[in-house]
């Protein structure tokens, strides 16, 4: 049996608090993916299908609509991409295989990635913002994490690998 996203997830706290029960990875805005040769390891900004039930209340105050995350992906192996047209919205679909390890697919329109990985998953750069610009997402950023929000008020830019990495 296959368990969902949040039960691999080794720092299940970071997201798991916002949530009565942390949504599927269904439908999710795939908004960039990292490849870190260094890893090997995969990360996927993205934007959950559900806003928090319970969330920051600056989050409340500032409008915020859309809660974005990274989700990073271990030790993984067997990657193949065919075509990745960003936003799209797909489905993350997990399934377990031998050793700890996970298959995992991620289609929707016009993207298809598919790779291996550990089956420990760590969520970063919880962030929460206003869907009212048409969907961009480089618009105001309220993160939940105390560094991040010292940091950033906005989506860097792709040439800040600190953020992406």
């Amino acid at each position: 049996m296959t368990r969902t996203w949040g039960e691999l997830l080794r720092n299940k706290e970071k997201i798991g608090s916002f949530y009565k029960t942390i949504p599927a990875l269904e439908q999710v805005a795939l908004r960039s993916i990292h490849f870190d040769r260094y890893g090997p390891t995969v990360i996927l900004r993205l934007d959950l299908p559900a806003f928090p039930d319970f969330p920051l209340p600056e989050w409340v105050e500032g409008g915020c609509d859309r809660l974005q995350c990274h989700v990073k992906f271990l030790a993984v192996e067997d990657v193949s991409m065919r075509q990745w047209k960003p936003p799209v919205a797909v489905d993350v679909n997990m399934a377990r295989l031998e050793r700890r390890r996970i298959s995992v697919s991620i289609t929707g329109k016009g993207t298809n990635l598919t790779f291996s990985s550990s089956d420990s998953l760590t969520v970063d750069r919880v962030s929460a913002f206003s869907s009212s610009a048409g969907g961009v997402d480089r618009e105001s950023h309220l993160y939940a994490g105390k560094v991040d929000r010292m940091r950033f008020s906005a989506l860097p830019g792709v040439d800040r690998k600190a953020y992406y990495e």
